[in-house]
């Protein structure tokens, strides 16, 4: 079942290659061309990095260096249980990238489109060439590739890989999944080989923007003056949200900030709309990262702000009180996150205080069902007002570009949101980042899961699947 969180904003347009939030580009004056993409879409901009980790997946898997570049390509994370994203490039989904639990490594799905891109790079990896006879029936239909039918195949298909179908020309014909692997190929003379996942129709038009740039900074600039009115338009409603709701409420007002993208586009807009007449609060959990802690330094100094820092209990002492905390058991949220800010506000304030937070619709379904004026459940004498709130990440970034905001810089290192460097909300493709990544970090964390799973005789499927981020028995025992 599809969810739908809002509308999907995503255009394209195809003359000047970057992507549009409305129905024409203010560059080129072109058409935009929708992008087909899967619900709730809220795809986020990829960064260098993002383009160089596509890369090294399309690069091991079929053999082709550097098959991005020079264009701007969006990421758009994919429900479900497995950490997945769909790649957009050029106007439309070209590559899936998933991470494989149980071989620990990214790994990708193709589209045709994405497919014929890799063969005019110059691919050399998992490719079936199939008969011209077997192209025709298959042309507009999916099904099968048998034995027979096919001529030539690379010697590195394994078991359940995508593979790129081309014929007697060696022009792509089709994607699909491999049923068996090059070896069992060898060993058979009947039989399903490949699964068609995609397949090339009679009247099938492969049309790719060929233009690029010099850089990925030329490429943003023109994508923020492609979506200039859009983008004002936005801001010119999210001020006009603050300063009504500021002056209808007449409460004390504070902002808060956590180091990430949304907020820091709240904050920049109440700036706008009240001229720095509140507090801006950022909540330190003690399991930031360093590149956020340096970010709450650097937008102090880039808006001449001073931005209150709070601290909640020690984790690494609580959490020998708690235990591990867990999907289902969220103690470390309400004990480094809000009960600080809660006695922050009732020792400040004599009465309710208006808080402007980035919450967008598009980040969960519960979210998505949330008012743009409701007070906390939590902290009671705390009414959360969303002035973000029907903005998409792309809205989010181009916002920022334009505004050149001093944004975290972990954004630019593959992260899709910024909070705590571990949490039981992440999918094992964050947890396989940190590893990598935050090496010193991880360790520290894993630490503390040994001990405590040799405390309570759980094995090692705890920690190195990620067990442990659901509570048990022992979990339920101390919260009792």
């Amino acid at each position: 079942m599809k969810t739908y969180l809002g509308k999907i904003h995503l255009k394209w347009c195809k003359n000047c290659n970057v992507p549009l939030l409305g129905n024409k580009c203010e560059v080129c004056g072109s058409k935009a061309e929708k992008v087909k993409i899967t619900p709730p879409g809220d795809p986020r901009l990829g960064f260098e990095y993002d383009i160089k980790f596509v890369n090294s997946i399309l690069e091991e898997t079929f053999g082709v260096k550097n098959i991005i570049g020079g264009k701007i390509i969006l990421l758009n994370k994919l429900p479900g249980n497995e950490e997945s994203y769909e790649v957009i490039l050029d106007g439309e989904v070209k590559y899936i990238i998933y991470f494989d639990e149980n071989e620990e490594k990214w790994k990708p799905k193709l589209k045709l489109s994405g497919a014929f891109d890799l063969m005019e790079k110059g691919a050399r990896k998992k490719i079936i060439k199939i008969k011209q006879d077997v192209v025709d029936i298959l042309k507009n239909k999916k099904g099968c590739i048998l034995r027979p039918g096919i001529i030539e195949y690379t010697d590195d298909i394994n078991e359940k890989d995508d593979v790129i179908i081309v014929d007697e020309n060696e022009n792509v014909v089709g994607v699909g999944l491999a049923i068996i692997s090059s070896k069992k190929i060898d060993e058979i003379s009947k039989g399903k080989v490949i699964k068609v996942r995609s397949f090339i129709g009679k009247d099938n038009k492969i049309f790719s923007p060929k233009r690029s740039y010099k850089s990925l900074n030329e490429a943003f600039k023109v994508m923020v003056e492609a979506n200039e009115g859009v983008i004002s338009t936005y801001e010119r409603n999210s001020i006009g949200f603050i300063r009504n709701i500021s002056q209808k409420l007449n409460k004390p007002v504070i902002v808060a900030f956590s180091g990430g993208k949304d907020s820091l586009t709240t904050l920049i807009l109440a700036i706008k709309a009240l001229e720095k007449n509140f507090d801006v609060v950022f909540v330190d959990t003690g399991l930031e990262f360093e590149e956020t802690l340096k970010n709450v330094e650097e937008v102090e100094k880039e808006y001449g702000i001073k931005i209150t820092r709070l601290k909640g209990e020690n984790f690494w002492e609580k959490i020998k009180e708690y235990g591990i905390p867990a999907r289902d058991y969220r103690w470390c949220s309400d004990v480094c996150k809000l009960n600080p800010l809660k006695t922050f506000i009732e020792e400040k304030y004599k009465e309710d205080v208006l808080s402007f937070v980035g919450i967008r619709k598009y980040e969960s379904f519960n979210r998505a069902h949330k008012k743009v004026v409701y007070r906390n459940t939590y902290i009671k004498r705390q009414i959360n007002a969303l002035p973000i709130f029907h903005w998409s990440s792309l809205h989010v970034w181009i916002y920022l570009l334009r505004e050149k905001a001093p944004y975290n810089k972990l954004y630019e290192k593959g992260f899709d949101r910024i909070g705590c460097f571990i949490c039981p909300a992440m999918e094992m493709g964050e947890i396989n980042k940190i590893k990598k990544e935050f090496k010193d970090l991880w360790d520290k964390w894993e630490s503390v899961l040994r001990e405590y799973a040799e405390k309570h005789g759980l094995g090692e499927d705890w920690i190195k699947k990620g067990l442990w981020r659901w509570k048990h028995k022992i979990q339920e025992e101390k919260a009792s």
